[in-house]
């Protein structure tokens, strides 16, 4: 592992994405408008987009324009396994069905079933698309998962990230909306249960990678999955109380994650998985 270029990555994720998420709060300071708002979300897309901006301008720095066409073409590696795009599909919305069906044993009730909320399926994924998924994938499992795998195991690297990304989020938390605690008063349990849930989906993200050829594509799409919570869209009634239902499907992920460890399924190197 380049030590230097990890660094350099990590300081220009941090300055740009928390540069743009601080400015964008200071506008929220004097009461949440349309104006305010308008404001605050087009600095909260820029800043997203952070991990993805670091990883092409240190790669260009480092390995320059064939590193960065080498970068650039893991976003459209799509020829994996075709278990790999049933994972995407189906892991998240198995997920949150167990998360909702916790909410309904220890919360309150989850409401009617509205069939037709399929019909929004496209619209709720095609507006996801650009926010996270495209923004972070390419810096996080594109850039620097292959940086850390040159050191650690495929374990500890995807341990690594999901840390650096809990603590990437920290400014959001002040924030209207961002993650799954923005909005709310800040709390141990919501804390830490996200932080266990984003330690969960970087092992999730890092297996179906490490098992695609290295395809930051299939990171994106599974990322966009997860965002999209398309189970929870058919209770409408939970929508107030979303961010629960969310936090919640972490059961779900710490028991995936006890498989894929009792399976041994991280042990692939990164020597191997990229070829």
């Amino acid at each position: 592992m380049n030590n230097k270029k990890t660094y350099i990555f990590l300081l220009m994720t941090f300055i740009w994405s928390w540069t743009f998420w601080l400015i964008g709060l200071n506008h929220l300071e004097d009461g949440i408008n349309q104006e305010s708002i308008g404001t605050f979300l087009t600095l909260f897309f820029t800043g997203v987009y952070g991990p993805t901006i670091s990883g092409i301008l240190t790669t260009l720095i480092f390995d320059g324009f064939q590193g960065v066409l080498s970068l650039l073409k893991k976003l459209f590696i799509w020829n994996i396994p075709f278990k790999n795009y049933l994972y995407i599909i189906l892991l998240p919305i198995f997920f949150v069905i167990i998360g909702i069906g916790l909410y309904n044993i220890f919360i309150g009730d989850i409401g009617s079933f509205d069939i037709m909320a399929f019909l929004s399926i496209p619209a709720i994924l095609w507006a996801g698309f650009y926010a996270g998924p495209l923004g972070e994938e390419l810096g996080w499992r594109g850039f620097l998962l292959p940086e850390l795998q040159k050191k650690y195991s495929n374990l500890k690297s995807a341990i690594l990230i999901g840390v650096i990304w809990f603590i990437w989020h920290i400014p959001l938390w002040w924030a209207p909306f961002g993650t799954l605690v923005s909005g709310e008063s800040i709390s141990f349990l919501p804390v830490t249960t996200y932080f266990l849930m984003l330690i969960c989906l970087s092992i999730i993200i890092t297996w179906l990678v490490i098992n695609s050829k290295g395809s930051v594509l299939v990171a994106i799409l599974f990322h966009l999955s997860i965002n999209a919570g398309i189970a929870l869209l058919f209770f409408p009634e939970l929508n107030m109380d979303f961010k629960k239902v969310h936090l919640l499907s972490s059961i779900g992920m710490l028991m995936f994650i006890g498989i894929l460890i009792a399976k041994n399924k991280l042990k692939t190197t990164a020597n191997n998985v990229y070829s």
